[in-house]
């Protein structure tokens, strides 16, 4: 019997899914898009995780299956262990507030007699931030293999991050901040989020008034890669920001490498120097990853693997 599992990167308009074999390997052709329904009643969201859970199940082609486990990178506030959202006054999610969405879920696929019968004895729904997931799957499958110790920063719309020593995500330790997260931690006038994120890119810009018609961060990657002085400046102070905002916990964690991941990570040659200007550690390895979303897939895999093993 095969095994898979099914990931999913859950964001407010789309959720991006997966199919994952037994070790852990994307299956060819399962990566898949489809919109959210954010904005639907309660019974209209379990009904459409349902769905996409049941779409990616028919389309696996392997003949004798089972299905081991779905996990969600689910945007927060979250219960991650409980599986319950707290996501509220963003338009998004707001129906689920406070309801256990892995009961719900669980509770709609056994009534599914399809699905059911593909059900492993051991089968599991997990949950967690896109940060810890993506920084389980690049220490499983990706670039941050050979260090002990690193710092993941996924840097998008805001500033991601998990800390992970031997291949376990830190969250609740001296030497790390609550949760492992550093995007609500104070940061010169606000919080890091204000500053390493699109919105800190975009702040810049603007303080250096240098427009767009578009106001994206792919926008002004392409000025500065034709040399437009601007846009040159606006990345080193980017990385500026970056390295300054890391240094203190480089300081506590003693990372051997910061692993960065997200869409604006695609500009990382225009803001890479930046970043060693500002960091005290100029040793300390920066590396990226080769794309976030598979890493984040490959995350829930090794989630599932992890929540299984504790359970067995």
């Amino acid at each position: 019997m095969n095994k898979y599992s099914i990931a999913f990167d859950v964001g407010g308009l789309f959720i991006k899914s997966a199919v994952l074999d037994s070790e852990g390997e994307i299956v060819p052709d399962s990566y898949a898009i489809f919109p959210s329904k954010s904005k639907e009643t309660k019974e209209g969201i379990i009904e459409h995780l349902v769905f996409i859970i049941k779409q990616q199940t028919n389309g696996i082609l392997d003949r004798n299956f089972e299905i081991t486990g779905v996990g969600y990178a689910f945007p927060g506030p979250f219960d991650y262990e409980e599986g319950i959202s707290y996501i509220k006054g963003i338009d998004k999610f707001e129906e689920i507030y406070g309801l256990n969405l892995r009961e719900l879920v669980m509770n709609r696929l056994k009534q599914e007699s399809s699905f059911y019968s593909k059900m492993s004895s051991e089968f599991q729904i997990v949950f967690d931030n896109d940060a810890s997931l993506f920084a389980l799957g690049e220490y499983a499958y990706g670039e941050a293999k050979g260090y002990n110790k690193a710092i993941f920063l996924t840097i998008g719309t805001g500033a991601g991050s998990a800390f992970m020593e031997n291949g376990m995500l830190i969250k609740e330790r001296q030497d790390v901040p609550e949760s492992g997260w550093i995007y609500n931690q104070p940061f010169k006038q606000s919080i890091i989020d204000d500053y390493i994120s699109k919105r800190g890119v975009l702040k810049l810009a603007d303080e250096i008034d240098l427009h767009t018609t578009d106001q994206e961060v792919a926008t002004l990657a392409v000025m500065a890669r034709n040399e437009d002085v601007k846009a040159k400046m606006l990345f080193q102070m980017f990385g500026n920001n970056i390295g300054a905002a890391l240094n203190p916990f480089i300081a506590t964690f003693k990372p051997d490498a910061i692993i960065l991941g997200g869409q604006i990570t695609k500009s990382k040659d225009l803001f890479i120097a930046g970043v060693y200007e500002t960091l005290e550690n100029k040793t300390i390895s920066i590396v990226c990853s080769a794309e976030t979303s598979v890493s984040t897939f490959k995350g829930v895999a090794r989630l599932l693997q992890q929540s299984n093993k504790r359970m067995g």
